[in-house]
């Protein structure tokens, strides 16, 4: 059968079989003739015995990536070895997740299973440096049964001490299932896996080999987690020696999560580093490198992957990101982006906040920042401002890429990180607190193994995030498990890097892996540069020759005590989180949206883009896890109706189709199906009406310490109603809706070198108070048009006049609206504006208006003030009808009202800016009425519907009220339509 079919390892099977039975030439010819014999005749044909090594491998790679079924084809159809035998000859024991909170004995159990079955090495002894990783994956909440154990699996580690998890009668079960139900245990919704990585070039050594399984509830606090990071250690460091290998472990790595944070902080940053330690000539020269670090100098690290994702979700915070007291908030960021010709499609996919975990998108937006060109010389001085600062963060997010170059571009990013940190007191106003690992771990490798490599790559969790992709496809029709279901897909996929280990000719990697450079010809950024692996570096990352050292000296920095990069300010960061507003995305951004990258080819860009900015001052002034992708059409395009029908109850498909179980229960979609960006816009399409613009100067008032001062700022974000907006019209802006973030500018007085007329006396120095206001109404807001000063060349400014501050503080102070609430600001040594040590610019409020608590004009709203007229009209509201008398004119004869759109007879405004809400009235009738607490005008006046209604030769116009087609029961929308608009020319 065997040379009938031309099976060529079963005649090497028949050959093997002679030889281990001992056979002659003659006596395997014989064989060979009985097997040919055997083809022609009937009934059961010979079928040779034996198996090499190489054949229970590669079954046992068949079997685990490809199951039962297609090992049990192969078995049939090539005579690979069959499912029993191949069970028998497993080259690793399972792995064993935890029941309850882990122990050694379960750690080192796991540790055991895989190294027993690898070849026990052996030579010289020699030490291999490893990194104990750590990372969570979303479970099934789900209890099951562990046959080996006799323990019932999936309760949370942090209370499973008040059950017993022992299976031995159904009391049992049903003591368990009493915990659940009366919340002393919980299921566990998150398992934690720890694994050993060790550093080393071979693709096949370095595969996470995966140590503890335990689920959690994400209850536990940082000092019990870091209880079991002990567990974890001494569980390793009782297991370091195999065979001649002996195992150092250098850093814990995490993503990040913020329990686990805290704990890596108590547990690995609480000894200095001993004077006596090898590493310690190395790192002390240093400059402002902090020393802390825990047992056997280990270190904690962040995963270098999120620090990046880290930058780019700093630029996508509400508060901004503070540098050199700018605060760069997303609207600049898009300014800036657009006016080098970045499509709004293309800004949309790079600051979309929907995929916060993409590092093509991350890669890609810094990218685009760190080659902005300078700003263009005849750019406003808040423009140009804002450039600088950009362009310092790209250099920072530049620096972040032979192993003396990464070290280098690292210490010139820790510098800059510190600088930004503590310039102008930023703190997590710049970025959240962040630590740094790689000098250490390339310090011990120095002394260990200096003849070894280091791959700066393999810190970090990346590792175990691509074991978590493979587990989750390892299994086609089904990506979720519950944590049975986990160790069991991680022993099998630890049994084939153990294998592959073995044969490594045998494996390819997926080819998305390779990287041939991150930044490409044409300067994009390659969607592969989020798996980066030793194979695709291509420098020099020897240790041999390489000193550490520093070549930043910050002179005002060493001069304070206790200064490091973990002390910025002379305290300690460690043990201190991060304010929740830190992390505040801003909500501008959150908007449905596509999550794939948008590649914008028409974007032209002058810069190189492996060039930094060439601006040479820019220092002078101090300076979810894995889910399966469901290919979803469009539902414009498709032919099938989204939506089914269950028990009577029409609902979309999406959320039937979503791999998480606990959004399919809600009715939410697995992923957003909205492929159009959210463009921000003008309010009016009327390029000939003056509008206010992102990073204009405007004047306001504020309160400081109960006192009313004139403040000069610039504009970083406008919103009307909900709408983000580029600009906006002047006559907009006293709208309820429209809302004003700003960030006051720091006034100094002038001297005669920057004025020598004498015909200013303030300047803004280029800097920023360290605080923006958000949302202020915009009927506070006056914009201006200052005089621009050139005298510094690359650094224009504003000039001022005493006089005209004086007077624009008086004339804002006259206009200033009813029931305005006023912002309330912090004294700082630059505001209120200071000259000779007095301040400046105090606008003394008049009788009756101020009440010391910021709030002004809250006596009777009786008059109708008209936003259109200047000076404005002022219309008792007693007298309706001259109001809708004075408005009617207004739409008719004012052409500063768009002809297209349609105000409200009101307050002038259009819809949806203004709109109505109806109730109904109680009682027999059913007449309705304006809710006036959720309608949007601004101009409430009580009046009968019914009257209003009708139309007479005196009152030709109806103001009728059109119902919106689209009501609901509980809400029925109205507008304003004028008839008489209709006779105005369009």
């Amino acid at each position: 059968m065997a040379i009938a079919t031309n099976d060529v390892s079963r005649i090497s099977a028949l050959v093997r079989a002679g030889i281990n039975n001992g056979e002659s030439i003659h006596a395997m010819l014989e064989r060979f003739y009985r097997a040919c014999v055997d083809v022609h005749r009937e009934g059961p044909k010979y079928n040779p015995k034996g198996f090499t090594p190489d054949d229970y491998m590669v079954g046992l790679c068949v079997l685990r990536l490809g199951g039962a079924r297609l090992a049990e084809i192969l078995h049939r159809a090539l005579g690979l070895p069959g499912l029993t035998t191949l069970r028998k000859h497993s080259v690793i024991r399972p792995l064993r997740a935890s029941p309850a909170m882990p122990t050694i004995t379960e750690i080192e159990a796991n540790i055991d299973a895989y190294t027993t079955g690898e070849q026990e090495p052996s030579g010289a002894p020699r030490m291999v440096h490893r990194v104990l990783m750590l990372d969570e994956i979303a479970l099934e909440k789900r209890p099951r049964w562990d046959n080996k154990t006799n323990k019932i699996l999936g309760a949370c580690r942090e209370h499973s001490h008040a059950v017993s998890l022992e299976f031995c009668d159904l009391d049992d079960a049903e003591a368990f299932f009493a915990s659940l139900d009366a919340n002393k245990v919980h299921l566990a919704s998150e398992a934690t896996v720890a694994a050993l990585g060790s550093l080393a070039r071979d693709p096949q050594m370095y595969n996470p080999r995966p140590v503890c399984i335990s689920g959690t509830c994400k209850t536990e606090t940082g000092e019990q987690h870091s209880h079991f990071l002990r567990k974890l250690l001494e569980a390793t460091d009782n297991r370091k020696t195999h065979g001649n290998i002996i195992y150092r472990t250098t850093c814990v790595a995490s993503d990040g999560e913020a329990k686990r944070g805290l704990a890596l902080a108590l547990e690995f940053m609480k000894y200095q580093l001993s004077v006596a330690s090898p590493i310690y000539p190395l790192l002390q020269p240093l400059e402002f490198m902090n020393l802390l670090v825990g047992a056997d100098d280990i270190t904690p690290d962040k995963d270098y992957r999120h620090v990046f994702k880290a930058l780019r979700s700093l630029l996508m915070r509400r508060m901004g990101i503070n540098v050199l007291g700018f605060e760069i908030v997303p609207a600049i960021v898009k300014q800036h982006l657009h006016d080098i010709g970045l499509s709004p499609e293309r800004l949309h996919s790079l600051l979309n906040p929907n995929d916060r975990q993409d590092v093509d998108l991350t890669y890609g937006l810094l990218k685009e920042i760190w080659t902005l060109p300078d700003a263009p010389p005849n750019a406003a001085p808040t423009y140009a401002r804002a450039r600088t600062a950009l362009q310092l963060f790209g250099r920072l997010a530049y620096h972040l890429l032979s192993l003396r170059e990464q070290l280098t571009h690292l210490s010139t990013a820790a510098h800059l990180l510190l600088a930004l940190f503590t310039m102008d007191g930023a703190g997590t106003n710049f970025m959240a607190n962040q630590t740094f690992n790689a000098f250490f771990c390339v310090a011990k490798v120095k002394i260990d193994i200096s003849d070894e490599e280091f791959f700066l790559i393999l810190l970090g969790t990346d590792r175990l995030e691509k074991l978590y992709g493979l587990i989750r496809t390892a299994v086609g029709t089904d990506s979720n498990f519950d944590i049975l279901q986990l160790a069991g897909r991680a022993s099998n996929l630890t049994e084939v890097s153990v294998i592959l280990a073995l044969k490594p000719e045998w494996d390819r990697g997926p080819r998305r892996l390779k990287l041939p450079a991150v930044i490409n010809e044409r300067g994009d950024v390659s969607s592969k540069a989020d798996h980066i692996s030793p194979a695709s570096w291509i420098g020099d990352v020897h240790v041999a020759g390489l000193i550490p050292g520093a070549n930043e000296h910050f002179d005002r920095c060493s001069q304070i005590a206790k200064f490091d990069i973990l002390s910025p300010f002379g305290e300690l960061l460690v043990g201190k989180p991060d304010a929740e507003s830190a992390f505040e995305i801003d909500p501008e951004l959150l908007v449905e949206g596509t999550t794939d990258p948008v590649d914008d080819d028409s974007t032209s860009n002058p810069a190189h883009p492996n060039s930094l900015p060439q601006s040479g001052d820019i220092l002078d002034d101090g300076i979810e896890d894995f889910d399966d992708v469901l290919a979803i059409h469009d539902a414009e395009n498709t032919k099938h109706s989204p939506h089914i029908v269950v028990d009577g109850k029409q609902i979309t498909v999406l959320p039937r189709l979503s791999t998480d179980r606990t959004k399919r229960v809600a009715g939410i979609a697995a992923f957003s199906n909205s492929s159009k960006p959210h463009h921000d816009q003008i309010a009016f399409d009327n390029n000939a009406a003056p509008s206010l613009r992102i990073g204009n100067p405007i004047a306001t008032l504020v309160l400081c310490e109960g006192e009313l001062f004139l403040a000069i700022a610039q504009v970083n974000t406008i919103i009307l109603g909900t709408q983000p907006m580029d600009s906006i019209l002047l006559d907009l802006l006293p709208d309820r809706g429209t809302k004003i973030s700003y960030q006051i500018l720091q006034l100094i007085s002038t001297d005669s070198v920057d004025d020598s007329s004498g015909q200013y006396d303030w300047k803004w120095s280029l800097r920023f108070e360290s605080k923006s206001i958000h949302d202020v109404s915009g009927r506070l807001i006056f914009p201006l048009n200052p005089t621009v000063s050139n005298r510094i060349p690359g650094k224009p400014t504003y000039m001022f006049s005493s006089n005209v501050l004086v007077t624009l503080g008086a004339d804002i102070q006259s206009q200033l609206p009813v029931s305005s609430s006023l912002p309330q600001v912090n004294r700082s040594e630059t505001f209120p504006y200071r000259h000779e040590g007095k301040a400046c610019f105090h606008v003394e409020p008049e009788t009756g208006l101020g009440n010391g608590r910021g709030e002004f004009g809250q006596g009777a709203d009786t008059a109708f003030e008209c936003t259109k007229c200047y000076p404005s009209v002022s219309i008792s509201k007693k007298n309706y009808q001259r109001v809708l008398e004075h408005n009617g004119a207004h739409i008719l004869y004012d052409d500063m009202l768009p002809a297209t759109v349609e105000p409200c007879g009101l307050c002038l405004r259009p819809f949806p800016m203004c709109n109505f809400v109806f109730q109904k009235t109680t009682g027999t009738t059913s007449a309705r009425q304006i809710d006036w607490t959720r309608s949007t005008c601004l101009n409430p006046l009580k009046f009968q519907m019914a009257a209003a209604m009708k139309s007479s030769e005196n009152s030709p116009c109806t103001n009728h009220l059109i119902q919106c087609p689209l009501q609901t029961a509980a809400r029925q929308c109205v507008t304003f339509r004028h008839r008489s608009l209709f006779g105005k020319p369009l």
